[in-house]
């Protein structure tokens, strides 16, 4: 009589989980600087950001020959995220010269703020190269694993608004800060809660049996105008939107993964 044993696997094994970090830079653009000017959008108004992450996958990566795999299983996987951006931001172009003079100028000048957001949610990763080959490393030569993100964020966007004009209490005498600002509704520094949307690009590099390093760069569109605090109007109507967007900002950054099982 023989006796055998074997462990209880699902057509697809099972799932796997994954924990890592990540740490980098953001860009943020805002209603803060001019509009098209490279120092306002990308060289700027930058601030740091870090995170912890967490991925479960649809297979299982100890590859067993008899293993039945699906392609959305070998291509996909889910990511949760908790993050934390922040960012001071200044005005920059021809609007804040030293050759601009004029009390308006000065205002404008004299503007400073701070963007700070906390970032959970979920995005779905597409991986061009099959997950379960890469994961279970029985292939040495693939060493890289790129991949494309889609994901909707929940944020808590808490502002700051600063000025050094006059006596700097922008809020109990609001005509210090420049005419675009300097209406009723046009600054809200109130903390708030509002979803955003990411599109990320990326790759993986494993340098281990357990683990991998990662670099992204993310794009993040939240929905609402409010993250740096301002929202321009134009001043002889007061209801007139006078910029075009809503803030975005773009997350430059590496990370690290381990996987659990």
């Amino acid at each position: 009589m023989t006796t055998a044993s074997a462990q209880n696997w699902s057509r697809y094994g099972n799932n796997s989980h994954e924990i890592g970090f990540m740490t980098g830079s953001t860009h943020f653009t805002t209603d803060y600087g001019e509009r098209y000017l490279f120092k306002s959008n990308v060289g700027g108004n930058v601030g740091i950001g870090f995170g912890i992450i967490h991925y479960l996958t649809f297979t299982d990566y100890r590859y067993r020959w008899n293993q039945r795999t699906s392609y959305w299983a070998d291509h996909f996987r889910l990511r949760n995220e908790l993050s934390y951006f922040s960012a001071d931001l200044d005005h920059f172009g021809k609007y804040v010269d030293e050759s601009n003079v004029g009390e308006q100028a000065d205002k404008l000048r004299a503007m400073h703020g701070k963007a700070r957001v906390i970032n959970i949610g979920t995005q779905l990763e597409f991986h061009f190269v099959n997950i379960t080959d890469f994961g279970s490393r029985r292939d040495p030569d693939l060493t890289w694993s790129p991949y494309l993100s889609l994901g909707i964020l929940g944020v808590f966007s808490n502002p700051e608004l600063i000025s050094e004009y006059g006596d700097g209490d922008w809020n109990a005498d609001q005509n210090i800060l420049y005419e675009k600002w300097a209406v009723p509704g046009a600054v809200n520094d109130d903390a708030q809660f509002i979803f955003s949307a990411t599109a990320g690009v990326g790759t993986r590099l494993k340098i281990g049996e357990y683990s991998d390093v990662f670099i992204e760069s993310k794009w993040q569109y939240y929905f609402s105008n409010w993250v740096d605090a301002l929202n321009a109007k134009v001043p002889t109507t007061n209801t007139i939107p006078n910029n075009k967007y809503n803030d975005w900002n773009v997350f430059l950054h590496v990370g690290y993964i381990y996987y659990l099982n």
